[in-house]
């Protein structure tokens, strides 16, 4: 018995052991990456707003000015880059990184609705955007979107939705499904993925291994530390930006293109219940269909064979739908 205590100690310290190396060699390998992910040179310019520098990502000249609102994602303006490479440069359009995420300061104002809106704002004014903008936003993007509008609704021509987060959907979702879609990132564990270099392993596929994200994945997960704190400090503040989004029920006559993904198979991965399956996909589209109710101008464009991701995997709908509006505007004047 003596000798089988005796075994187990050893074989327990060699288990610590191997866990501490791994974990040291994890914090120097992510120490190492990190100064190397220094060297990597900002996509875009910067604008200083209070007491600190965003940074944004411009093409084109002339207006309407097309302004990117990027999801709940630590990738930010990457993954509007390749939309804005294919628009035509007869007219200008924004993409940028929220305060924290990639090479944005993180600054000291809280991540309310508000705040990331009079962000934007400024980063419009001072990079010389010209008026009228046409909001884009994906996901969480959609729910930031309603903060803009409401603070600056002379400066909006034109409103898209891409497959937006609905601020409202308790009221759609049974419980069950509330949670699972709601639970968010686990904190602790990753900012502890994040000190080791683990992160870069789990975010690794954020981009396809294809020739058409070869600049973001020289990016990302290289970036990724930059971006995680910020990241989960947005999760944080949601159920709080949901709620005021949630008081922003109308647009007025400012005109809204709703994008819906339309792939019945886009939940396969993470919901193996048929039944709460089912469920999501009608209530999703029940949500997306009560957006036409935010205004008097809107209509609803369904996306077939793509998932939540569209500017991925359908981009070219969401150019089509960006240059019908900015003729929309134009035509109206």
């Amino acid at each position: 018995m003596r000798t089988f205590v005796k075994w187990l100690k050893r074989i327990s310290s060699a288990i610590i052991a191997v866990v501490a190396i791994s974990l040291l060699i994890g914090f120097v390998f992510e120490w190492k990456s990190r100064n190397e992910a220094e060297k990597i040179k900002a996509t875009g310019s910067f604008v200083k707003v209070a007491n600190h520098r965003l940074h944004y990502y411009k093409t084109g000249s002339g207006g309407p000015t097309v302004v990117f609102e990027t999801a709940f994602d630590p990738a930010g303006h990457l993954q509007w880059y390749n939309v804005q490479k294919e628009l035509p440069t007869t007219f200008t359009s924004i993409s940028y990184d929220r305060a924290g995420i990639l090479w944005s300061e993180r600054g000291d104002k809280p991540k309310s609705g508000e705040e990331i809106a009079a962000d934007l704002h400024h980063v419009l004014e001072k990079a010389n955007a010209p008026k009228p903008y046409i909001i884009v936003g994906h996901s969480f993007g959609g729910t930031l979107t309603r903060f803009f509008i409401d603070k600056y609704p002379k400066d909006v021509a034109g409103v898209i939705f891409v497959d937006s987060q609905c601020p409202d959907d308790k009221k759609y979702l049974s419980p069950e499904l509330f949670k699972m879609t709601n639970q968010g990132l686990p904190s602790g564990l990753l900012k502890f993925a994040n000190t080791f270099g683990i992160a870069r392993l789990m975010f690794k596929n954020m981009f396809a291994n294809e020739k058409q994200y070869e600049y973001q994945n020289s990016i990302m997960p290289a970036l990724l530390y930059k971006s995680a704190n910020a990241v989960l400090e947005e999760q944080d503040q949601m159920s709080s930006i949901k709620k005021q989004a949630s008081k922003i029920k109308s647009f007025g006559s400012i005109p809204l293109y709703i994008l819906t993904a339309a792939d019945k198979k886009r939940y396969d991965s993470f919901i193996k219940d048929e039944k709460l399956k089912e469920e999501m996909l009608t209530s999703w589209n029940k949500m997306q269909n009560d957006f036409l109710l935010l205004s008097s101008d809107s209509k609803q464009i369904l996306v077939p064979n793509s998932g939540h991701y569209i500017n991925q995997e359908q981009p070219k709908v969401i150019r089509d739908a960006i240059n019908h509006m900015v003729n929309k505007i134009a035509s109206s004047k």
